[in-house]
């Protein structure tokens, strides 16, 4: 099973322009989903974890949050 997904999305205004992309990566660890987005080139990116009540509530969640981003125009890179 995966725990961890990681898309991407073409930047939006002049960093789109410029051919730089924004990241968005969702990792399941047991109850908890952590999510990590920002900037593509740059290491120091906006981080957020949730808890939830049991692990197939979080894989959940995960899979909501990451049909959102799709939604949105992310494409899903890989998936471990």
């Amino acid at each position: 099973m995966n725990t961890k997904w990681c898309l991407l999305k073409d930047s939006d205004g002049d960093r789109g322009v410029l051919g730089k992309k924004k990241i968005y990566e969702v990792v399941v660890e047991g109850d908890q989903v952590t999510t990590v987005w920002g900037m593509a080139e740059k290491p120091n990116r906006q981080r957020q974890t949730k808890y939830y009540s049991s692990a197939q509530g979080a894989r959940y969640a995960a899979m909501e949050k990451i049909q959102a981003k799709v939604d949105k125009g992310y494409v899903l890179t890989y998936a471990v």
